[in-house]
């Protein structure tokens, strides 16, 4: 055998052979799949030209997750292969067609190799032998990975669709929140479990497509790792809906670092409740986080790029400010008594301070480390707010905190929108 191993090679022949055939290789396994299910040829022009547009769009993927043996986490759908499988089920495109699709790609990519490796002088024998084997190989573990992904598509779209299709779901929802309908034929005619741990959650955005909508409530689902899902029908540019998650879901500081709207959408969550009591409970907080987030949590515009800041808002982060907004006035006098000049720009260091503190417990070790200081700034930066507000600060202060989560808002360190007026 020649000591030239197609592993040590990272099998780097069959990347060259998809770079310099990219539009033959995606027009053979085109052709190859649409001859063994032409339903994908027969429903029209849009989903042939979509299928074909996928074909070449997995080839990158495929290249690089052969020539390497590496897997990069997450979804190894390419757009193109994500938003044509959603469009399957709408256009009649059985589950059983979509799998075939892939299992013949993955055997015309593998005989079209094949074929190159035979008229190939580069070669011996027992080279292209081992070659192909780890190419099958690498080729099998991919696409069951990228199908597996495609089939959990697919099945979401086609419960979307089974559940558009019955007329009275927006009434059993609204029976549902008005308590005018028992568990179990809720159930019946949801498809969704009630005995359950129940998130609320709103997505939206002005003049954004509702297609985008209903892609970051996917990817929503996803992220919290939630067992089921509920999206009612898209209201005034939003969607809204439930997500059954685990006891230990992601939690929002966690969802803010992995996932990132487009620019434009927002997220608003309630907490987790359980039960039907908690179904009603976390919607009527998702619809109060994104009334209270369009007002008091504006979101900042950046040109270079989508805003992020702000994009995912939980109950929790303003349920100081639903009770204040019952008397804004009260609410803003109150901010000033406990805060005083605290609340000016000039102090966001030392908001931000009292922020990680509180949220220590008043530790300052902990919230030293947090903040990535030493510990003795971070006591100098406590005696200063002390100063500022000319009293003691103790973490266990309820009227000093409260004010101070009223008082978080407008930009998230502090600096309110209920003090813009009246200074």
């Amino acid at each position: 055998m020649s000591t030239t191993s197609p592993d040590i090679h990272r099998v780097t022949a069959f990347a060259e052979w998809i770079d310099e055939h990219a539009d033959e290789v995606a027009d053979r396994v085109f052709q190859a799949c649409v001859t063994a299910v032409p339903s994908f040829t027969t429903n029209g022009r849009e989903i042939e030209h979509a299928f074909r547009a996928t074909c070449f769009s997995f080839l990158p993927g495929v290249s690089r997750a052969v020539s390497t043996g590496e897997f990069a986490p997450g979804p190894l759908l390419p757009a193109a292969a994500e938003h044509l499988t959603r469009r399957l089920p709408a256009a009649g495109i059985k589950l059983v067609d979509l799998v075939l699709t892939y299992d013949v790609a993955g055997n015309e990519l593998l005989d079209g190799f094949g074929r190159e490796l035979r008229v190939s002088s580069c070669w011996s024998d027992s080279d292209r032998a081992d070659m192909l084997s780890v190419v099958m190989g690498r080729l099998f573990r991919f696409r069951q990975a990228a199908l597996s992904q495609a089939m959990a598509v697919y099945r979401q779209e086609q419960k979307l669709l089974r559940r558009s299709e019955v007329p009275d779901v927006p009434a059993t929802v609204r029976q549902v929140l008005a308590g005018e309908l028992g568990d179990a034929e809720a159930e019946r005619r949801l498809g969704y479990r009630m005995k359950a741990r129940h998130m609320g959650f709103v997505v939206w955005g002005h003049d954004v497509a509702e297609a985008v909508l209903r892609d970051v409530a996917a990817q929503l689902r996803t992220e919290l790792r939630a067992h089921q899902d509920l999206v009612v029908q898209p209201d005034g540019g939003a969607v809204h809906g439930w997500l059954g998650v685990p006891q230990h879901a992601t939690d929002v500081d966690a969802l803010r670092a992995r996932l990132s709207p487009p620019a434009g959408v927002r997220i608003a969550l309630g907490a987790p409740h359980h039960g039907s009591d908690g179904f009603r409970i976390t919607h009527r907080e998702a619809l109060e986080t994104q009334s209270l987030a369009d007002r008091a949590v504006p979101q900042p515009v950046r040109p270079d790029g989508p805003a992020v800041a702000d994009s995912i808002v939980s109950f929790c982060d303003v349920v100081a400010l639903v009770f204040a907004d019952r008397d804004v006035e009260l609410a803003r006098h109150f901010v000033r008594s406990q805060l005083g000049e605290l609340v000016e720009p000039r102090h966001s260091v030392l908001r931000e301070t009292l922020r990680v503190w509180f949220e220590e417990l008043g530790s300052p070790t902990r919230a030293a480390r947090r903040l990535n200081v030493h510990v003795n700034t971070l006591v100098k930066r406590l005696n200063r707010a002390s100063d500022i507000v000319a009293r003691p600060l103790h973490a266990g202060d309820f009227a000093f905190r409260f004010a101070f989560e009223l008082s978080r808002g407008h930009h998230g360190d502090g600096a309110s929108g209920l003090l813009e007026e009246g200074h």
